[in-house]
């Protein structure tokens, strides 16, 4: 391959090693073989390109010489929807499957989103490019969280709107203790086994055992987020009995410059009468079906899908260690 003289040998090599840019790095490389005298197809094999390509930055470095190896931009892509239709497809992805026609189906998938950009947006894409429109767009196919029907959104943002003020009352009914909020919750965890995600290959459909036994006991659990404080009590059942003995025993962990905060639900045995709570907690009941103003919920998915899934126990004792290592 001829190259015209527009720099030496020496001048090329000097530029490559001070290149930071990968693609013109390449380029001049394949210049610097074209002049010790390299057939285009011993170029192409010793740089990665393609005989074509490396005949392509020669022609471009004849005619241009160091400016021809930059970047070539060709004329922008046209969207491909529109920002009126972008906000269309947003509404649409984000209001799910119709009902009951014509989606009839729970979740939309790739081929009803490409169904969906063919019928209502007049744009056909395959497969491909329609998970690559869903993405570019900041959208993934996520589980949702379960919501109960009976939720009221008005007091659930009204419980929030009105949080701060509610600390601020909290803590000038007890001047000079520092409060800490504790978010409190139970699960249960026993023999009726749950399972997780394992690694597996490609189209496989992996096993895992899944136990449909009865024995089981309730882990109760507070965590502070701000300090990391966290308690917890192991109980074969679960009472207004066994919440007092776990107030009692959490009341005795409280520093005795601090006041403890309690977020909990409505559970029966949080509202009982013959519920005592200590002097250094308050009660702070969340509105009802709110688990996700909860985050100690958290905390148990976290132990069920990397401690306790795909597991069998074979007694109460073997549910009990395990509660307790996790």
């Amino acid at each position: 391959m001829h190259v015209e003289p527009h720099g030496t040998q020496e001048e090329l090599k000097g530029l490559e090693r001070g290149e930071k840019n990968a693609t013109r790095s390449r380029r001049l490389r394949v210049l610097i073989l074209a002049l010790e005298g390299w057939t285009a197809p011993a170029v192409a094999t010793a740089v990665g390109l393609s005989r074509r390509a490396c005949q392509d930055v020669v022609r471009r470095y004849n005619e241009r010489g160091l400016a021809g190896l930059d970047e070539r931009r060709g004329r922008s892509r046209r969207p491909v929807l529109s920002s009126e239709e972008e906000a269309a497809l947003r509404e649409r992805i984000e209001a799910g499957p119709t009902d009951p026609d014509p989606d009839r189906v729970c979740t939309l998938r790739g081929k009803d989103f490409q169904r969906v950009l063919a019928s209502e947006f007049n744009l056909l894409r395959s497969l491909t490019g329609v998970y690559r429109l869903l993405h570019k767009l900041g959208y993934s196919c996520l589980r949702p969280r379960p919501k109960h029907r009976k939720a009221d959104p008005e007091k659930i943002e009204a419980f929030m709107r009105e949080w701060p003020e509610r600390i601020e009352q909290i803590a000038a009914g007890r001047p000079g203790k520092r409060l800490r909020v504790y978010f409190q919750d139970e699960s249960r965890f026993g023999q009726q086994g749950t399972n997780t995600n394992v690694w597996a290959k490609r189209g496989s459909r992996p096993t895992a055992v899944r136990q449909t036994e009865y024995e089981y006991l309730w882990v109760l659990g507070a965590v502070c987020a701000e300090t990391g404080h966290a308690e917890g009590l192991l109980s074969p059942q679960l009472n207004t009995k066994i919440v007092n003995t776990f107030l009692e025993l959490f009341s005795a962990t409280v520093p005795e410059g601090e006041h403890a905060v309690m977020v909990w639900d409505g559970a029966g045995f949080h509202t009982a009468k013959a519920l005592a709570v200590p002097e250094n907690i308050t009660l702070v009941r969340l509105p009802p079906y709110s688990p996700e103003l909860n985050p100690i919920e958290n905390l148990w998915h976290y132990l069920k899908s990397h401690f306790w899934s795909n597991r069998v126990y074979d007694d109460y004792e073997a549910l009990e260690q395990a509660a307790m290592d996790a």
